[in-house]
This record gives C-alpha cells, sequence and structure tokens, in this order.
C-alpha cells in the first residue's frame, strides 16, 4: 500500500489491486473546497500518473472517491475564503483553479468513482459530475446553490448537466438551486446507482471497482476517452478516435492475451501492455 500525505485529503494505491483511493477530509467543515484541498486533487491524480508512468504496465486501474464524517460529502466552495477576495483577479482564480481540479477527474486516464453519502452541494456536485461513476446512499441531497448567491456554478455545472439531463432541465437545476434526492439525480441519469446505507455504498463501489480493475487497462481507458472526447469535440471526433485506438489496442500483449484464452476456462491476467 503505497501513501502520499496531503493536508485536505487521503491519498492511498493498492499495488495489489490497483487500486486508488481519495476522500475528502474536512469534516470539521463539511468537507467544503477550500484552495488548499483544490491543489490537493490535482496532485493527488499527479500522484496516481506518477505510478503509472514508473509502471511497465498500467498501474492504476480504477480510483474510487468518497468523504470523511456523517453530515456531508461535500458542501461546496469555501465560502468564508472566497469572501477575502476583492479585486477581478483575484475572483477570475476560483473558476480558473476549480476547472483545473475538475479536469483532473475527468482527464485521468483510469475511471473513477465517486461514492456520495450525505449533502452534496456546488462544487461537491460539480466533482461528482466530473467522476465517471457515482453511487450515493439514499437520503443523499444534490444542488447547484450558486445563484443565490449572485453567480453561476464556476465549475462548469450548468455545462456538465446540460450533457446529462439536458439544456432545460439543466437550466432550472442550476437557475433555482433546486435540491434534488438522490433517487430523482438517479431516474435523471446523474447518478449511476442508489443504495440503501453507507454498508452497500462502499459494497457496491468496490465490486464496480474491482470489476473494472479485472479489465484490460488500455481498453478501460480507451474507452473512457473516446466517450469524453465525443462529449467534449463531437460524434466524427469519437469516431475518429476510436478508428485509431483500436488497431494500436489490438497490437497489444492484453489483446493477444484475450484472444488466446477466448472459448476456454482461463482468465488471463491483464497487465497494460
Amino acid at each position: 500500500m503505497s501513501d502520499t500525505n496531503f493536508e485536505t485529503i487521503e491519498w492511498s494505491f493498492d499495488e495489489e489491486t490497483g487500486l486508488g483511493h481519495i476522500t475528502l477530509d474536512r469534516p470539521n467543515a463539511m468537507n467544503a473546497i477550500n484552495i488548499q484541498m483544490q491543489h490537493d486533487l490535482i496532485e493527488a491524480f499527479d500522484a496516481f500518473q506518477a505510478l503509472d508512468d514508473e509502471a511497465d504496465g498500467v498501474a492504476v486501474r480504477a480510483v474510487i472517491l468518497d468523504a470523511a464524517g456523517e453530515k456531508a460529502f461535500c458542501s461546496g466552495l469555501d465560502v468564508g475564503e472566497m469572501s477575502d477576495f476583492s479585486t477581478y483577479h483575484e475572483k477570475k482564480r476560483v473558476p480558473d483553479l476549480f476547472c483545473e481540479m475538475c479536469a483532473a477527474f475527468e482527464g485521468y486516464d483510469a475511471p473513477v468513482i465517486a461514492a456520495v453519502d450525505g449533502l452534496c452541494l456546488g462544487g461537491g456536485f460539480e466533482i461528482v459530475m466530473s467522476s465517471d461513476f457515482r453511487f450515493a446512499v439514499e437520503d443523499g441531497t444534490f444542488g447547484q446553490p450558486e445563484v443565490n448567491f449572485g453567480v453561476l456554478p464556476g465549475g462548469a455545472a450548468a455545462q456538465r448537466l446540460t450533457t446529462i439531463v439536458g439544456a432545460s432541465r439543466a437550466k432550472e437545476l442550476t437557475m433555482t438551486g433546486e435540491r434534488i434526492g438522490a433517487t430523482e439525480a438517479a431516474e435523471e441519469g446523474i447518478l449511476t446507482e442508489v443504495v440503501d446505507d453507507e454498508e452497500e455504498l462502499e459494497e457496491r463501489v468496490d465490486e464496480l471497482a474491482t470489476e473494472l480493475a479485472n479489465k484490460p487497462p488500455l481498453a478501460v481507458r480507451s474507452i473512457k476517452q473516446a466517450s469524453n472526447i465525443t462529449r467534449n469535440v463531437g460524434y466524427d471526433a469519437g469516431i475518429e478516435y476510436a478508428s485509431h485506438a483500436w488497431p494500436a489496442l489490438a497490437q497489444s500483449e492484453d489483446y493477444a492475451k484475450a484472444i488466446e484464452a477466448f472459448g476456454t476456462d482461463e482468465e488471463p491476467e491483464f497487465e497494460g501492455k
């Protein structure tokens, strides 16, 4: 088990399973996202990337995100900290840094699984939407209250919600600051799955993470990339990416292992090579 020390999050990596773990760790502040946490989260994914760069193959198969404390997954940006900013340039750094942090989740090659227990508002909701899979306990609450402070969501919530629920519903959620429960969020396609309690949340997240970890990691990463390109750039760009990624993957050692094991009881161990 590898560990890296951060001020506002817990970070770990299990070499045996290939699973990374990040825990938001400001429970006394309802895990509000301050500047330090944003830098810590960016550096956390840099640390996972360093493991990949050093590995013979692929080190990190998936990353699990959760939060400490019982009250909230994340209450959003640290409003008290932001009140110290007065100039345009100081305030401009708020969305710039936050978007860089969300991009760390979205842009990291391996899938990221968010496990939400409790209140999830503002920037916390944006982090969850930047993750690839989103699980929540049924009593969880989600919302983008930024409009009530006279601003729009700085981490692209309106844009991400538009791609998930459509423009009209995204406008409704972000213009009104409406809070919705986990079940409704799942029904609208925002969440992957809703579970009964914290114990089941951990079980389902671990189950998916383990399943992903056992898949050929280069293929999993390429699928994430293809999906993101299609959403961010367009359908034609996604097709073009896949037309080059497929033959490259078909030359990998993992592909050869899978073909050799096809039709047998063998379960190959994929290495990302």
